[in-house]
């Protein structure tokens, strides 16, 4: 998380007005900071098996003997996995703001760049508190949706043009005696369908009589060349028998809790389709949901927040105000059918509590808040 270390305000935060041209030195100033919200960035992985039919099937009992099982086009989609990664997002019901009244010692405070409170101490504390570098922005381009058909073309080892003999008669001289003598033209055309079928079959029977061979020769092919053969007659076979190919991809869904034992609709699925708005039967519904959130010192919070979980404004007592978050039992399901479930800090689900500005500058301490839960991570007083 990245951090900006702001600037020690006057009296209770204590600082000498250097800001704004002809201010008081004792004129009061405000800080404002937001506490975060947390939002699940819900990553679905979908595998996707199309099934191909082969561009020669409807000879595949003439030339192979057995019919192919894949006759049609079609698809069948899965979800393979599912990734939930906590995400801080401001809060503007969760807004405070800070004035600097009367005459105490020195606090720096430490905002992120998104204005939650990182950390707290005592001015002339040497302590570096909470916050690293700025992280790498990276974007990565969606890979595109593969090729699905089988180009048998590129099985040929031969030419894709054959020699055609077209009928010619010439006028040829024999034992001095005219006659008329067959004398064809000639000419390449391309392949057609039939021409095809009948080379891939033959190199397919090849294939395998070369991999059978290897296989039973003492010292015949290695490991590695039968694999290949093997893989190459498969190819082969799957111009007249057809192939299923798999591929994936991801889909982002974001979650935002509001109360707990709440169901939210992430997304709708079907077999056939995937990820879809369709309304049809076989579209199911999947679901968010945060049950049995308890935090520190509370009871569970099934269908409220006590403690102003979502409450902010202007802080009347002086301090800092940081949550206590709740933890809870995410879940991402679809009736019995559970794809996510675990145990995760919902911060918003918890309750609200101040750290009096006094004590954190009499007693010389620094403070250091999570800036993704907005809670106290540790307090050490300086020496």
């Amino acid at each position: 998380m990245r951090r900006i270390v702001l600037f020690a305000l006057c009296g209770l935060l204590a600082s000498t007005a250097t800001g704004q041209k002809g201010r008081a030195a004792n004129a009061p100033l405000s800080l404002s900071y937001m506490l975060p919200r947390v939002s699940f960035e819900i990553a679905v992985t979908l595998e996707c098996t199309e099934r191909v039919p082969g561009p020669f099937r409807e000879y595949a009992e003439r030339q192979l003997g057995v019919q192919p099982a894949i006759t049609s086009a079609g698809q069948s989609w899965r979800v393979k996995s599912v990734r939930v990664t906590p995400v801080a997002r401001p809060d503007e019901q969760a807004m405070f703001t800070i004035t600097s009244t009367g005459d105490h010692g020195g606090l720096l405070l430490s905002l992120s760049p998104e204005g939650f409170l990182t950390g707290a101490g005592n001015g002339v504390a040497t302590r570096q508190v909470a916050g690293t570098a700025d992280d790498p922005v990276e974007y990565i381009m969606p890979a595109a949706r593969p090729r699905v058909e089988i180009e048998y073309v590129r099985f040929g080892v031969e030419s894709t043009l054959k020699e055609v003999l077209d009928s010619n008669f010439s006028m040829m001289t024999v034992d001095d005696v005219p006659r008329r003598v067959w004398d064809p033209i000639e000419r390449h055309v391309l392949k057609e369908k039939e021409d095809y079928v009948q080379e891939i079959t033959n190199e397919l029977f090849s294939t395998r009589r070369k991999r059978l061979e290897g296989m039973a020769a003492p010292g015949g092919l290695t490991g590695e060349s039968i694999a290949e053969l093997k893989a190459l007659e498969e190819a082969y076979a799957s111009l007249f028998l057809g192939k299923e190919m798999a591929w994936e991809t991801t889909r982002v869904f974001y979650y935002t809790p509001e109360r707990a034992g709440e169901a939210t609709p992430l997304f709708r699925f079907s077999e056939e389709q995937g990820i879809t708005k369709g309304e049809h039967a076989s579209v199911m519904s999947y679901f968010a949901e945060v049950s049995n959130a308890v935090a520190p010192g509370e009871k569970t919070l099934e269908g409220g927040t006590p403690g102003g979980g979502t409450a902010g404004g202007t802080v009347t007592r002086p301090g800092l105000t940081y949550r206590v978050p709740a933890t809870g039992n995410l879940r991402v399901y679809r009736g019995d059918h559970v794809l996510f479930e675990g145990q995760r800090v919902v911060p918003q689900l918890g309750y609200l509590k101040q750290f009096p500005l006094d004590v954190i500058s009499s007693e010389g301490l620094t403070i250091e808040f999570h800036p993704l839960y907005g809670s106290i991570k540790s307090v050490v007083k300086d020496r």
